[in-house]
């Protein structure tokens, strides 16, 4: 496999949430008539909103569908800034409302210590996820793998049979939860959703150079395990 990311370019927003629906509906469907059921990994932010609400009137059979995150910010639920708060009011609607939701956030004090039932959670859903949803940060983070944080290292440790691991980003406020790389990588797709003019220029930069501490979204990008489509638009 190439190691080396798909990118395809939309005129509009809209245009590129309708056809990474399509996609993402086409892969969790052929996992449901593969295995019986299928399994989700969204991210938070603006970025994706739209295309929530375009998959959450989806006629797909829910039921049939895990969905968790990414990677999550140590905050209550109800929370502006939870990822968790996002998806059910945006995703886990109108038709999406019968998919199961595993969430990151448990009532730890923090995402360092004590996480064993979110990891116990996630190890339940069925691998190899089959659908991952990434976005990309002005600093090339994805998920919550920051540039010079700790606990990176750890995080991109292909070896290390974690699921999730705790993130204090140096270049944004909140500790974190995050699905560890070899949680991300353990999926049959991995869509990463870009938009404005700026992302298309990080994106270059994370694709022209290889040190994964200071764009660690390169370490999705570079490796030749999973593959990588790269939905951009202005």
């Amino acid at each position: 496999m190439n190691a080396m990311a798909n990118l395809t370019s939309f005129p509009t927003a809209d245009e590129l949430n309708r056809r990474l629906a399509q996609r993402i509906v086409a892969t969790l469907q052929q996992g449901i008539k593969e295995k019986g059921q299928a399994s989700l990994v969204v991210s938070g932010g603006k970025t994706p909103l739209g295309l929530f609400k375009l998959l959450s009137q989806h006629p797909l059979d829910w039921a049939r569908v895990t969905i968790t995150l990414a990677d999550e910010r140590w905050v209550d639920e109800d929370d502006e800034s939870s990822n968790g708060r996002l998806v059910r009011e945006n995703l886990l609607r109108d038709a999406a409302k019968a998919a199961r939701f595993v969430p990151l956030k448990n009532a730890s004090p923090t995402p360092f210590s004590d996480v064993d039932d979110v990891e116990k959670a996630l190890e339940e859903i069925a691998k190899p996820f089959d659908v991952v949803i990434l976005g990309m940060g002005d600093d090339g983070h994805t998920a919550s793998l920051f540039p010079g944080a700790d606990n990176l290292a750890a995080a991109l440790n292909m070896t290390s049979k974690r699921l999730c691991i705790g993130m204090t980003p140096l270049t944004a406020p909140l500790d974190r939860l995050t699905l560890t790389l070899p949680a991300l990588l353990n999926s049959r797709q991995i869509f990463l959703h870009l938009v404005g003019e700026n992302k298309r220029a990080v994106y270059h930069q994370a694709q022209a150079g290889d040190d994964v501490n200071e764009m660690p979204v390169r370490a999705i990008l570079h490796q030749t395990k999973t593959p990588v489509d790269v939905f951009w638009s202005a």
